[in-house]
């Protein structure tokens, strides 16, 4: 008759192998104990004050050039080539990319 085999999978990571049945039945006997894990911090050692939060990073935006927008989404700048009021859109050229689209009145802003 024949072995009988089984996948190990007692491996770190994704090494699993395939072993003898009698192999891992004697396994968990002959294996030591693992060793305890000592504390990282002393058991007399002060508790951690927790941390401040930072604060948020003043945000101001600076008046923008005649004939400039800025994008609502990402606050990137463009300036404005053509406005279709009775499509309420506009046709921006943006200074980043160098692309023009055209895009809702609703997503530019003058600040």
């Amino acid at each position: 008759m024949g072995k009988v085999w089984v996948l190990d999978t007692e491996t770190k990571g994704t090494g699993a192998n395939v072993v003898p049945l009698e192999k891992v039945q004697r396994r968990p006997e002959d294996a030591p104990a693992p060793p305890a894990r000592a504390p990282k911090r002393p058991a007399g050692a002060a508790p951690r004050r927790p941390s401040k939060p930072k604060p948020e990073p003043e945000r101001t935006a600076t008046a923008l050039p005649p004939g400039h927008v800025r994008k609502r989404a990402t606050g990137e700048l463009g300036k404005v080539q053509a406005v279709d009021a009775k499509a309420g859109t506009a046709t921006v050229r943006w200074l980043k990319s160098g692309a023009s689209s055209t895009v809702p009145l609703s997503a530019i802003s003058r600040r």
